[in-house]
């Protein structure tokens, strides 16, 4: 039931993007990216992981140079569990055998203020909201989800513009605590993303 819900939010906000779209002069198009993914937080290794994410966007020209760009894309995020998770959770509600590869996917909602200091070159920043569709995990023994969502985060980079293709750079860092574990420990997302974004209009 929650799947569909979270399908039926997804699919009305893309909606609702393509009718802003033409309701308004935008510009749009779609992206594709790779991050790299950590958690960081009692029990999770630091250690980066490779995923992949893509999406559709479009920008508003404020001004000449400021514009707002509102993207929706869904992302898949690596993680690993680190070496001593037993000894922060084995005696509350962590499993002791489990896996040590984490794989979530989200659908996210970034909000970005983009300023064109040269027509080829940008910096964004702003806010993201993401919430979780797909979990592969077992991290608590009593079958319970062991990240909590919606995740709130702050995102900043840069991007080469050439002509209707741009180059990407983004960080991402996480806002809200993402642990459903223990309220004695707190998770923290980070992400650094690479990407090529195309206009189609």
């Amino acid at each position: 039931m929650m799947q569909g819900l979270k399908c039926t939010i997804v699919v009305a906000l893309l909606f609702s993007f393509c009718e802003a779209l033409q309701a308004q002069k935008w510009e749009y198009g779609v992206n594709v990216d790779l991050n790299y993914s950590y958690v960081n937080g009692k029990g999770m290794s630091a250690k980066m992981n490779l995923g992949y994410g893509g999406g559709v966007w479009a920008n508003y020209a404020i001004t000449k140079k400021f514009k707002f760009q509102p993207e929706l894309s869904g992302a898949q995020y690596n993680y690993t569990k680190a070496g001593d998770f037993d000894k922060y959770y084995k005696n509350d509600v962590g499993r002791v055998d489990a896996d040590t590869k984490v794989r979530l996917a989200y659908f996210n909602v970034p909000l970005l203020l983009r300023y064109d200091i040269f027509p080829m070159f940008s910096v964004l920043a702003g806010p993201q909201a993401g919430i979780v569709f797909f979990e592969d995990e077992n991290l608590r023994k009593d079958g319970i989800n062991a990240f909590r969502h919606p995740e709130l985060s702050a995102t900043g980079g840069v991007q080469f513009n050439f002509g209707s293709a741009s180059l990407y750079g983004r960080f991402n860092q996480g806002l809200s605590n993402i642990s459903n574990m223990s309220t004695k420990y707190n998770w923290y997302s980070s992400h650094i993303q690479f990407g090529l974004a195309v206009k189609i209009k």
